[in-house]
This record gives C-alpha cells, sequence and structure tokens, in this order.
C-alpha cells in the first residue's frame, strides 16, 4: 500500500468510527434556526479531517479534536452567514433609498406636469374647460355629456377641439420654455 492509500483507509476509518459522534455535535446547534444547513457543516468537518491526515498531523485523543473542529466549523459558518445577511441589508438599504430617490424625483415631476397642464387647462373657453376637467377624471364621453346634460355630438366635438387646444398651449409652453435655456 502507498502513501494515499493509507491516508485515505485513515480517514474511512476515522470518518466510519466518529459518525455518530460529529452528526450528535453538529445537530446539538440547532442550525435550522440560523438557516444553516448541517450537510454543509459535516461536509467541511470530512475536508477538515482529510487535511489533519494529509498533512501528517498527529492527534492524541480524536474525540476532543473533531468536537473542536465541528465547533470552528460551526463558528465559520455562522460568521459567514451572518457577514452576507449584512451585506445583503446593506444591498437592500442602499437599493431602497435609490428607489426612494428615483420615486421623490418621480413624483416632482408627476406634480409639475400637473401643474402645467392644469395651468394649461385654465386657459381654455369655459365649454371645452368644463369637457377636459371631467375627462382627465376619467370620464367617457357618454358620462361627461349626461352630466353637463349635452348630447353626445356636442360633447364628443367640444373634448375633441378642447384637446387639440390643449395640446397647442402645452407646445407653445414648451417652445417658450426652450427659449430660455
Amino acid at each position: 500500500m502507498d502513501s494515499v492509500d493509507i491516508k485515505e483507509k485513515e480517514f474511512k476509518d476515522i470518518i466510519d468510527n466518529f459518525a455518530q459522534f460529529i452528526r450528535i455535535q453538529v445537530q446539538k446547534y440547532n442550525l435550522y434556526r440560523y438557516g444553516l444547513d448541517p450537510e454543509d457543516i459535516l461536509q467541511d468537518v470530512k475536508i477538515r479531517i482529510w487535511k489533519l491526515i494529509r498533512d501528517e498531523k498527529i492527534i492524541s485523543n480524536y474525540a476532543s479534536y473533531i468536537k473542536k473542529i465541528v465547533d470552528s466549523s460551526v463558528i465559520d459558518q455562522l460568521r459567514k452567514y451572518r457577514r452576507e445577511e449584512g451585506l445583503f441589508k446593506h444591498e437592500k438599504r442602499i437599493r431602497i433609498a435609490e428607489l426612494e430617490l428615483t420615486y421623490s424625483k418621480e413624483a416632482i415631476r408627476n406634480k409639475n406636469l400637473e401643474e402645467i397642464v392644469g395651468k394649461a387647462v385654465e386657459m381654455l373657453i369655459v365649454s371645452r374647460r368644463q369637457v377636459i376637467k371631467l375627462y382627465l377624471l376619467d370620464l367617457s364621453i357618454q358620462e361627461i355629456a349626461g352630466y353637463l346634460n349635452w348630447s353626445q355630438d356636442k360633447t364628443r366635438n367640444l373634448l375633441y377641439r378642447g384637446l387639440a387646444d390643449l395640446k397647442d398651449l402645452l407646445k407653445d409652453r414648451d417652445a417658450k420654455h426652450e427659449d430660455r435655456i
């Protein structure tokens, strides 16, 4: 048998002899409450035991040493979990701050747009202004006609003319705004 075969046999013997002990040591931490998988810890413990054997470290009391390996593996996994959780929370706070800034800018733009459109609507003649205001409240032509007690044809005509006038007013306002820049 060569050196590698001897090390593999020693590793297998340790894992076989201490498998139940290792599982009990891992289970005592109730890792599910932290969102950790005990199988990850078991795998890490096996890797650390293999490294011990590979490096030919002499161990006098395997049970005590394996307990230390399990403890340090659990601590390392918890630290990693908390570090990742901290990074996740940090990224989440950054994203929320960015969204709040975006929404506040969007709200300001919408408010400015509402003011601009509102001023332009007020410049329309009274009959067209009435129809446009109701239309901007999402009323249909039939609902506006019923509310104002007008015919649908008259309401439609005033709505289309009012929208055209409103469009022209907004274009003029935008052109004046561009001249100032």
